[in-house]
């Protein structure tokens, strides 16, 4: 079978959603880079990406996707449970933003400091927490100002899911137009221009970006009193292990309701609670 052939089976047996492309990428470029399909060729790549600075969680992803690419077209898997890329703490540099420098950054984008499309995705990502590929993956269908709703289509494995839109950011997403596309790499200056517009400029010589957001909404949300599970949900994280497990399966996940609006998940009900205690939101707040 030739790699185009494999190729075209992980194709078909892909889900039809945002992150197929995101996907096919990595295995198409792994096929392109391996002599062989020998376990020797996917520890070479390993390390390629490694060279290349590709942080330890993303070469786990890779790896997994490499996995599933053997799995949906027979090849035998020489690895054995257990000896995938460890993702080591020692490995991971994961810095967040205090919340000063989040006020910040908020302020800019309520003086309009900030163009349009800069304050709706540090809204978004204030809110929420997106990652840079959720929200280059955002596309008009899943904007539901009118019902106050957002649909997220996560990447690495994560959970799709509604949210609410809360009062405070419903202008900034109301002013962008979300059918200009938006590249992940277009994301990342966009950070480090937002950064410079809030007299954080000299913060874009260190290594942060969305994440150092998300990473401060996640420990902003435990410090308010959020349950971890829900914290969890609201962040999209997939699945729940140990005594959070049994919760997380009989967790709700849709409304149905009677009139023609697209039946909500579960989950954006909760949002209300996480609302309440946000650590970011009354930022956005015209007295804050």
């Amino acid at each position: 079978m030739s790699k185009t052939d494999l190729l075209n089976k992980y194709s078909d047996n892909l889900a039809n959603s945002a992150n197929r492309k995101y996907y096919l990428n990595y295995a198409t470029d792994f096929l392109m880079h391996a002599p062989s399909l020998s376990r020797e060729s996917i520890e070479k790549y390993m390390d390629r990406l490694r060279d290349k600075g590709m942080k330890p969680g993303t070469v786990n992803l890779v790896f997994r996707i490499i996995r599933r690419l053997y799995a949906v077209n027979a090849i035998p898997w020489e690895y054995r449970q257990g000896e995938a890329p460890a993702i080591g703490q020692r490995d991971e540099y994961r810095p967040q933003l205090s919340p000063e420098i989040i006020k910040m950054m908020i302020d800019a984008a309520k003086s309009h400091a900030l163009r349009e499309s800069e304050a709706c995705f540090l809204a978004l990502s204030t809110t929420y927490g997106l990652r840079r590929e959720e929200m280059s993956n955002l596309q008009p269908a899943d904007i539901h100002l009118d019902n106050q709703a957002l649909y997220i289509a996560t990447l690495k494995f994560g959970r799709e899911r509604y949210h609410l839109v809360p009062p405070e950011i419903d202008s900034f997403l109301s002013n962008h137009d979300f059918e200009e596309p938006v590249s992940v790499g277009m994301l990342s200056h966009m950070f480090k221009r937002i950064l410079a517009k809030s007299g954080a400029g000299e913060l874009k010589k260190q290594k942060i970006g969305w994440h150092s957001i998300r990473r401060s909404l996640f420990d902003g949300l435990i410090n308010s009193g959020i349950n971890p599970l829900a914290a969890r949900t609201f962040m999209r994280w997939k699945g729940a292990t140990g005594e959070m497990a049994m919760p997380a399966r009989y967790y709700g996940n849709v409304v149905i309701g009677l009139n023609n609006h697209k039946p909500m998940l579960e989950e954006a009900k909760g949002d209300e609670d996480v609302f309440e205690k946000h650590p970011f939101l009354p930022f956005w707040r015209d007295e804050a």
